[in-house]
């Protein structure tokens, strides 16, 4: 890219955000050759004007409809509530049961409740879920394969999708990162959405576990209605008029 004035620049920046949804800050060194404190610089001023979000090594465009979330710093929002969550989630397991995992910060939660937990079996698409339970004598641990999405941990894609096809399972646990009431449940990709509906077309009930941030928000492919949830767990702060539609719509609704 040719050298830039500032002002320019942070046009530019501004418009490739916009395109892309995210980027990285060396992917901004490399593309305007400048340091990266300037490129922080411009960063920080964006931000100061409400038009973008900053994002750890990088920034995201404040759209409503978000295209790629964060793992590692959704792995450190609402810890308390994500660990009742994860507890009031293990409740609905019984032994000799089998169970999906699905790749979310929020489901590995409820997995760090079942580590003691005698015959069940798990079958999971995360890598951090199976890292958590591999020791875990009394569990019969399965992985799905598929390709390796760097930034959850999680294998999508055919492969993962031809193993769920030859599956069935009695209760699939899903974490979400957007839910709205006309929406329904969307995820950041096509193909992560596409792995979604083969989890819950393997299994006799869907249970989502989800904390409040995750309301009256869209990301950008689409996985189903909220009629295709069984049971939602989530904290107290989920808004009244959400919870009143998805009973409505006969989902059971348990908050912790």
């Amino acid at each position: 890219m040719r050298k830039t004035f500032p002002l320019e620049r942070k046009d530019q920046i501004l418009d490739l955000i916009s395109r892309k949804g995210r980027i990285t800050v060396d992917e901004l060194i490399d593309a305007f050759k400048v340091s990266g404190a300037t490129i922080r610089r411009d960063l920080e001023f964006l931000e100061h004007q409400g038009l973008i979000t900053r994002a750890h090594g990088g920034a995201m465009s404040k759209s409503r409809v978000s295209l790629e979330p964060d793992f590692f710093e959704e792995k450190e929002k609402f810890l308390e509530e994500k660990e009742r969550i994860g507890q009031e989630a293990a409740k609905l397991i019984e032994e000799g049961e089998v169970i999906f995992l699905e790749a979310s910060t929020t489901v590995l939660e409820l997995a760090r409740n079942l580590k003691n937990r005698r015959n069940l079996t798990v079958v999971t698409n995360s890598l951090d879920i199976a890292c958590e339970l591999e020791e875990s004598k009394g569990i019969n641990l399965i992985l799905t394969g598929g390709n390796l999405k760097r930034r959850t941990h999680a294998l999508i894609g055919p492969l993962a999708e031809t193993t769920l096809s030859q599956m069935r399972l009695d209760k699939t646990f899903v974490g979400i990162s957007a839910l709205d009431i006309s929406y329904g449940i969307t995820m950041a990709t096509i193909e992560e959405a596409k792995t979604r509906k083969d989890i819950a077309k393997a299994s006799n009930k869907v249970i989502v576990l989800c904390d409040h941030s995750k309301f009256s928000k869209q990301n950008f492919a689409c996985v189903g209605p909220l009629e295709s949830i069984d049971i939602l767990v989530t904290d107290k702060g989920i808004p009244d008029e959400m919870r009143k539609e998805m009973e409505r719509r006969g989902v059971e609704v348990r908050t912790v």
